[in-house]
This record gives C-alpha cells, sequence and structure tokens, in this order.
C-alpha cells in the first residue's frame, strides 16, 4: 500500500527506468529489407533481413543494406 502511493506521487518519467514507456506506442519496421520481399525479418540482430535472405554472401547483403539506407534517407 505504500509503495503504490509513493509510485502515484513521482512523476512516471522517473518510474519508467528502462524507456519501454517512450516507445509503447511506436511500432518497428520489421519487413525484410531485400527489394521486393514481404516476408518479416529477424530484426536489427540479424541486419533487418528474412532467413532466406541472411543466407545471402555478405557482399550481397551489404550492398541490398546500403540501397534500402539510401532510398529511406
Amino acid at each position: 500500500m505504500f509503495a503504490e502511493r509513493v509510485s502515484a506521487a513521482l512523476p512516471a518519467a522517473t518510474r519508467s527506468r528502462n524507456g519501454a514507456a517512450k516507445l509503447r506506442g511506436l511500432k518497428r519496421d520489421m519487413s525484410c529489407r531485400y527489394p521486393g520481399c514481404k516476408n518479416r525479418s529477424k530484426g536489427p540482430r540479424f541486419r533487418f533481413l528474412c532467413e532466406e535472405h541472411l543466407k545471402l554472401p555478405k557482399k550481397k547483403q551489404d550492398d541490398v543494406l546500403a540501397k534500402a539506407a539510401e532510398k529511406n534517407g
């Protein structure tokens, strides 16, 4: 009961330590960055490429990601 009162008295910014509250409404573009691919990527850890395009040679992946970055500004 005491903890509830204390947390209610603090501003929301100090209660959220990990920053998750800021990203709650933000949707990430999780599509594969390969041109024309509609698959879902595996996320930032895997360079926003789907399982199929992760099998490409590293040089080809770099070229594709450079084009995607250029297109998105």
